[in-house]
């Protein structure tokens, strides 16, 4: 469940100088807007971490970018949104130096991840679909572990549910290297 504290529009600088959230969680800035998120359960962490040890495989063979968990993306200015998926991709190319930042991603990443948890509300997570792709994301996962099922948007907007002995590739991560293959029931295990 996510909660609203506004008074006046944050930008993204602003909201990076902001102390972390007292109990946990995670904080986004939707619209110049503050949104905290109740910090996550088990599956959802485990989950997260095997989505980002398949993808290190690739990476520790290719080079082709960094992941990493909860990154901050400043996807659009005015009023500002800056979204942290669970996971998240982004091309080498699309980094000042081809390396993180210290502070947030200016832009959006390549693949973002979206893992649901039981008090996610559907049509918080259409929405952040929805901005993930406006402002530039390549693709957004939308995993649902318990209906154990993965499902790629694209910019193009077409989307495709995978499931339980099917396999996410290369091109369903956006990644520009072949070889990557996470299969669904390592993923629900």
């Amino acid at each position: 469940m996510s909660t609203q504290a506004a008074s006046r529009l944050l930008t993204a600088e602003e909201f990076y100088e902001l102390p972390d959230p007292i109990h946990g969680g995670k904080m986004e800035l939707v619209r110049g807007e503050v949104v905290t998120h109740m910090p996550v359960g088990g599956v959802h962490g485990r989950v997260a971490a095997l989505i980002i040890k398949f993808v290190l495989r690739l990476l520790d063979e290719y080079h082709i970018g960094e992941v990493g968990p909860e990154i901050g993306f400043t996807l659009q200015r005015n009023p500002d949104i800056v979204l942290a998926p669970d996971v998240a991709f982004v091309a080498t190319e699309k980094l000042p130096g081809g390396v993180l930042p210290e502070g947030f991603v200016e832009g959006p990443p390549t693949l973002a991840v979206e893992i649901v948890s039981p008090n996610d509300r559907d049509h918080e997570v259409s929405d952040k679909v929805d901005d993930y792709l406006r402002l530039g994301t390549d693709r957004v996962w939308v995993v649902r572990p318990r209906a154990r099922t993965v499902t790629v948007h694209r910019r193009d907007n077409t989307a495709r549910i995978y499931h339980p002995g099917e396999s996410l590739t290369s091109d369903d991560a956006g990644f520009l290297a072949d070889g990557f293959d996470l299969p669904l029931d390592d993923l629900f295990g």
